[in-house]
């Protein structure tokens, strides 16, 4: 009977480890969603639950909401919680009287499906080039320069079938974003303080690039990077970019994405599916797909503040050209081969 109730504890330990955490590794849970928490110290706290996060520096007293952070995590999850490094000290609950237990130092995270293992912010630096790995910044600030909205500068992070999460991209080091090479790649919770040049690219060999959660600003008064472009750019044939869990693009932006109208060798198909999206500010449009390729633009739960119809196009048809050439456009259209959304999947508020 010992021995059954050891190998019961035993499993159930095991059961235990394996299950996704509603906080960090190495973070302590202050306090739930709904819940008021106090920080005595600027503090970088985790929100989230399931192992998403979204990660915010605050200091005094705040609201465990989503509102606090400006995104949801994990819209699945309505039980989320509030956490920070467990080396962190005066932090309190006001609704709560349950202590908070203390994050296990287990080294599991989320893991790509892309890729094999989980690295901490060590590699989390501008110019990296992640491979094969997911790369947890925990809510770490990087960057290079800015210059102007030049075409041509580098990236600040080269994903090759990799991930990278919880980054904010400095407003002053935007340069051309993220680069998704090769493979299958994921920028979950980032933040694009001001948009440089692209949040971000899938080129080259890449074969699917995810953008989950997190949002881009961008700032046309007083940036380098100021003229209201496209946030997210597509070159890469026979690929697919989704864009999903709750992404908010804010600010004065040309387009939430393109697949590229005159890009060198151009071709297709390209893919986009738009789901659960939130445009906080000002576009021009959300999607631009050429005809002539075969590209295709799904859209579903896209929410657009002020939205009238026609204003801004949703989903707008172009012929596809060769470098050198200038992209036509058709216009806006509705329930085609090429833009598979309809009125009802977009909302105004």
């Amino acid at each position: 009977m010992f021995n059954k109730i050891m190998i019961t504890a035993a499993l159930i330990g095991v059961s235990a480890s394996v299950m996704a955490a509603n906080r960090p590794s190495g973070y302590t849970t202050i306090c739930k969603i709904g819940e008021t928490c106090t920080v005595s110290k600027a503090t970088n706290v985790a929100f989230g639950a399931d192992d998403k996060f979204v990660y915010k520096v605050l200091n005094g007293s705040f609201s465990c909401s989503v509102a606090t952070f400006g995104s949801d995590p994990n819209p699945a999850k309505s039980v989320k919680e509030c956490s920070i490094p467990s080396s962190g000290t005066g932090v309190s609950s006001t609704s709560s009287s349950k202590s908070s237990v203390a994050a296990t130092s287990s080294s599991k995270s989320s893991v790509a499906s892309s890729s094999g293992s989980t690295t901490t912010s060590g590699e989390c630096k501008a110019g990296a080039v992640i491979e094969n790995k997911t790369v947890d910044c925990g809510g770490k600030t990087i960057g290079l320069t800015c210059p102007g909205d030049a075409e041509g500068q580098p990236p600040v992070i080269t994903l090759k079938n990799a991930t990278i999460k919880n980054v904010r991209i400095a407003g002053s080091g935007g340069a051309d974003g993220i680069h998704c090479t090769s493979g299958a790649c994921r920028a979950e919770n980032v933040v694009w303080e001001d948009i440089c040049e692209d949040a971000a690219s899938l080129v080259s060999s890449g074969t699917k690039f995810t953008i989950s959660g997190g949002s881009a600003y961008n700032n046309t008064s007083n940036s380098p990077g100021s003229k209201p472009d496209k946030i997210f750019q597509h070159n890469s044939k026979n690929s697919t970019y989704e864009i999903t869990n709750g992404f908010t693009a804010k600010g004065v932006n040309g387009k939430l994405w393109r697949s590229c109208g005159n890009c060198s060798s151009n071709g297709g198909p390209r893919y986009v599916v738009i789901n659960n999206v939130t445009i906080d500010g000002t576009i021009g449009s959300i999607a631009g797909v050429n005809r002539n390729f075969g590209d295709k633009a799904t859209i579903r739960n896209l929410k657009i503040k002020g939205y009238k119809s026609g204003s801004p196009k949703v989903c707008e048809e172009f012929q596809g050209v060769q470098k050198g050439s200038e992209s036509s456009k058709y216009g806006e259209y509705w329930n085609t081969a090429y833009c598979d959304v309809s009125k009802s999947d977009v909302t105004a508020f």
